[in-house]
């Protein structure tokens, strides 16, 4: 069931969520150390050779939004960000 969007964004907001997200090309090792707990694949996706899948759960948004900077800042291409239940 469909729940209205007042309803939906304080609610999830500060859950915790499975969350995946692509990024184009992949990580060195350094970095990897960074996603300790998350489950990490590389793998070709719609016509990307190479394409790094982080799969795992984040407290929040916020950590959410921590880690797409990172990913930002690194220079990688944010492909998708899907929130899994």
């Amino acid at each position: 069931a469909l729940m209205p969007d007042e309803i939906v964004r304080p609610y999830l907001f500060d859950r915790p969520g499975h969350y995946q997200i692509r990024i184009a090309g992949s990580l060195s090792k350094c970095w990897l150390d960074h996603l300790e707990g998350f489950e990490i694949s590389t793998t070709p996706w719609e016509g990307y050779p190479e394409v790094m899948q982080i799969d795992g759960w984040l407290v929040d948004q916020t950590a959410l939004a921590g880690l797409l900077e990172l990913l930002t800042d690194l220079g990688l291409v944010i492909l998708t960000v899907e929130r899994r239940e």
